[in-house]
């Protein structure tokens, strides 16, 4: 991992706030403007944005609550960033994973190959499994490169989710600080990166020593969660991935 990027994620699809979509659709609706007496229409109108102004001061509140402030914590230095073991450890041989990309209503099948070739240098291909290639990228420290994608899947915004989840998954995410905390209750190490409004989480099971789970968040919304299973040895052999805010799945079993 190294410090100080800034991470493009498809942008969300909805922008209004609450306060708007109250205004529009709850206080000015004829119901409670035009049918009730005046002073009921005032009393309820006032009830409403009081209603509002609490649903928002909640909202607050409970965005910052820190789940993590009664933990042992630890900032890390650079050299103890290093020691944190990697999702997908380097390995001599490709490693191939049978895969469905679910995005939408369309369905993508085949063979994703990863490969590492130097630090923080990685060869991704998507093939069907006839060996037709349906993508092919070089990741490097964290930018994404086409040497091959299907029309289809050219596209910016595609390609940017592209370099979101691989980052994330492979662990080359840039970051302005990084934290550890123990959760002796849940027996996890959980190491928090920070970079601006961003943040990406990894949670290691002390039992078995895997690391178990990644999330990734913008403030404290959810984006992107990531499950892996059914370790072979430090390699896991089920990843699934999700999107929270777009309709993207992605579900990958170790064949080699």
């Amino acid at each position: 991992m190294s410090f100080k990027k800034r991470i493009n994620i498809i942008p969300p699809f909805f922008k209004r706030g609450l306060g708007g979509f109250i205004n529009s659709n709850i206080v000015n609706t004829p119901c409670l403007s035009a049918r009730l007496p005046a002073r009921q229409g005032r009393q309820a109108a006032s009830l409403l944005h009081r209603g509002k102004f609490l649903l928002i001061f909640l909202i607050l509140i409970v965005s910052c609550i820190n789940p993590y402030k009664n933990l042992l914590r630890k900032e890390l230095t650079k050299p103890e960033v290093k020691n944190i073991p990697y999702t997908l450890p380097y390995s001599e041989k490709a490693l191939i994973y049978k895969t469905n990309i679910s995005f939408y209503k369309n369905d993508i099948g085949g063979l994703l190959i990863i490969k590492k070739i130097e630090e923080s240098v990685y060869r991704i291909a998507l093939t069907t499994q006839f060996g037709l290639k349906i993508f092919d990228f070089e990741l490097n420290h964290g930018k994404l490169k086409v040497e091959y994608c299907v029309e289809y899947l050219n596209k910016k915004v595609i390609l940017n989710t592209f370099e979101t989840d691989f980052n994330l998954l492979l662990m080359q995410n840039e970051f302005d600080n990084a934290i550890s905390f123990k959760d002796l209750d849940k027996n996890q190490n959980i190491w928090l990166f920070k970079s601006g409004k961003f943040n990406y989480r990894y949670f290691l099971d002390l039992n078995s020593n895997e690391i178990v789970n990644i999330s990734y968040h913008k403030r404290n919304s959810k984006k992107i969660s990531v499950g892996l299973y059914a370790y072979r040895g430090e390699i896991p052999g089920e990843i699934k991935l999700e999107h929270h805010n777009i309709k993207l799945k992605m579900d990958l079993k170790l064949i080699q």
